[in-house]
């Protein structure tokens, strides 16, 4: 069944359905201070591609630098930048936002969404316009039409698909013409709802405020775009330090700005556990920083449908069977055993990467009990297509050096001295987790870090490449990219020397600089390509396992098992105080890269991601500042040789 809805014009959606990333205007000073109305010395006008300030007496086509820059060059105002044909008009065409009207055509399943969407872009075209109007004195020549020109929205959605998988189809073509009627129609088309939502996207980016009319504008355009990678995410910890509901729906809402469409959520680790578990609520009471730093089960439920709403999935990560700690210590006076071992065991640097240390007990049946509680409800809270198990920085030494571990290994035949007894109890841990969970949320791929266990070949690790996906952290030149490459398994990069977004700080623990410096700059981050990195591991004469493995040997082009990337910001140093300008404007050149993976490098986007960290500030998101006004206002000015 479908339904054609229209979004009247003077609706109100409750809050929780419409909630902008802030209510940014009516926080900033961007009101007239100079005296109004005021003749503006200055207009913009387009040379060789650039947005010109030029004083209005030599100006022969000026207009405001919104105008300029809607027009100028191709696709000026886009990020990310279409992967397909694309063609914009040259004269901006004005309207005002009591003219627009949203058309929904839909199936009945994912109409609601639609319309949440509809809603959404119809706030931030009225917010575009300052609360004071226009500075400008507004001419006699002022367009005519404005009150009968009609903005009229159509958004059609052909399949009823409202789970976001690695098959999603999330392309979408957009249409805007001017009518001999001078109307202004624009015409969304997309297979699904997520398609459609990017391409509503993408029609804000082609509006802007009209300060010579002190209304919106928009140009003519046809637009046929679709991502190259299936994953386009960001990494978030939340255990190092705690980040408010409130931060990652800024977060999410800013991921939805940028087409990104995964937040993996890192929610625990060995300093805290601060996710609400109904069947076990010990594990918050005793992981949780404080009664107030902890994610209950409603709100995870309604942050899921939050992200949903905006084309993100959610992606939950219980990182195991290291990086376990706090939150598990309550086991041994509940007449469980010890659920953990080596927690807060020192020295640390022989038990663990950093402070605190702690790993899970895997000899001991009664962790298992505890898993699967968690398991259960991370099924039913999060719905998730893909789930992450962690799997990196194990220390064995912790388990060697554990005389009730190192007790099981004797008995059981082992040599407690020997490592290569403690990898053999790892590799079972791993499969008995994976069946664990296949067994709760039905056969789905799992993620894993890389680690020791992942250098080892697949008949060595149990690791079938057919239900793992691996997690690069290590650098985009370790040869452990080649090797998983060429036995089948599909990738997620996540290389710590371009895309930690916590690197470049002070050291947390002794002097000097933190341990994966220097800072990874968004140009940094931008050039990182995850095509380029699994080609440079193929030779012409390569071959590829097969994900199936009754499937013989085949020849393959690396990059096609390259799902997507996620840049990581890990929270030693991070918490709500800064959690935006570590991560955007860098997120936005993440969010290019793996839409687009474009043949140029940063240097031939940093004009069009200025304009796009303003738009983002704009709408309440405190991006780091990349450079002074003035060359956003003299585009080609700031260079150098």
């Amino acid at each position: 069944m479908r339904a054609v809805l229209y979004i009247c014009l003077l609706a109100v959606s409750a809050a929780n359905d419409m909630e902008p990333l802030t209510k940014a205007w009516a926080r900033r000073e961007d009101v007239c201070k100079l005296t109004s109305p005021l003749t503006f010395p200055w207009m913009w006008e387009c040379k060789k591609g650039a947005c010109v300030r030029t004083p209005v007496s030599e100006a022969t086509n000026g207009m405001t630098l919104g105008g300029c820059k809607l027009t100028c060059g191709k696709g000026f105002t886009l990020w990310p930048k279409p992967t397909g044909a694309i063609t914009l008009g040259k004269t901006p065409l004005s309207f005002t936002y009591s003219q627009v009207i949203v058309i929904v055509d839909a199936p009945q399943d994912v109409r609601g969404l639609v319309e949440k969407a509809g809603n959404r872009l119809k706030e931030t075209l009225r917010d575009m316009r300052p609360p004071g109007g226009s500075c400008l004195k507004l001419s006699s020549a002022r367009d005519a039409n404005l009150a009968t020109r009609q903005l009229t929205i159509r958004v059609t959605v052909e399949r009823s698909d409202a789970s976001l998988t690695l098959k999603t189809d999330e392309s979408y073509k957009l249409n805007i013409t001017h009518t001999d009627a001078d109307q202004l129609e624009a015409h969304i088309e997309a297979k699904t709802f997520f398609g459609a939502r990017h391409g509503m996207e993408t029609l804000s980016q082609l509006v802007a405020y009209d300060d010579a009319n002190d209304a919106l504008m928009t140009v003519t355009a046809d637009v046929r775009d679709a991502p190259v990678y299936p994953v386009r995410a960001l990494t978030l910890d939340t255990s190092r330090n705690f980040i408010s509901v409130a931060g990652l729906r800024r977060t999410i809402g800013a991921m939805a700005m940028n087409k990104l469409n995964t937040l993996h959520w890192h929610i625990t680790d060995t300093h805290s556990f601060p996710i609400e578990i109904t069947g076990e609520p010990r594990l918050a009471q005793y992981g949780a920083y404080s009664p107030r730093e902890v994610y209950t089960r409603a709100e995870v439920e309604e942050l899921v449908q939050f992200a949903l709403e905006r084309g993100v999935r959610l992606l939950p990560e219980l990182d195991m069977p290291a990086h376990v700690g706090y939150g598990w210590q309550w086991g041994e006076k509940a007449g469980m055993g010890n659920l953990t071992v080596c927690l807060g065991k020192e020295p640390w640097q022989e038990f663990c990467v950093e402070p605190p240390c702690g790993q899970m007990n895997i000899i001991n049946e009664n962790l298992y009990k505890v898993l699967k509680t968690i398991l259960v409800e991370y099924r039913d809270v999060f719905k998730p297509d893909l789930f992450h198990i962690g799997g990196d920085e194990i220390n064995l030494n912790c388990w060697k050096t554990t005389p009730e571990i190192a007790a099981f290994v004797k008995e059981k035949g082992g040599d407690p001295t020997d490592d290569e007894e403690y990898m053999k109890l790892w590799i079972q841990f791993q499969e008995r987790v994976y069946d664990m969970w296949t067994s709760i949320a039905g056969e789905q791929k799992t993620i894993l870090w890389t680690s020791h266990l992942t250098q080892r070949p697949a008949e060595e690790s149990r690791l079938d490449p057919s239900k793992y996906i691996i997690q690069i952290w290590t650098t985009g030149k370790d040869q452990q990219i080649g090797d998983l490459l060429k036995q089948g398994y599909e990738l997620i990069l996540s290389n710590y020397d371009a895309w930690y977004l916590d690197c470049g700080g002070s050291a947390w623990v002794g002097k000097g600089n933190n341990w994966c410096s220097p800072y990874k700059s968004w140009q940094t981050v931008y050039d990182n390509s995850p095509r380029e990195i699994a080609h440079s591991f193929q030779s012409s004469s390569d071959t590829v396992a097969s994900r199936r493995p009754s499937q013989p040997l085949r020849q393959s082009d690396f990059s096609t098992q390259i799902l997507g990337g996620s840049a990581a910001l890990w929270t030693e140093q991070a918490d709500d105080a800064n959690l935006d300008t570590k991560l955007w404007p860098r997120g936005a050149a993440l969010a290019e890269r793996l839409w687009a993976e474009p043949e140029t490098d940063s240097l031939a986007a940093q004009w069009r991601l200025v304009h796009h960290r303003r738009r983002m500030v704009a709408r309440g998101v405190q991006a780091e500042t990349m450079q002074p006004k003035y060359c956003h206002q003299y585009d080609g000015s700031c260079y150098i040789n």
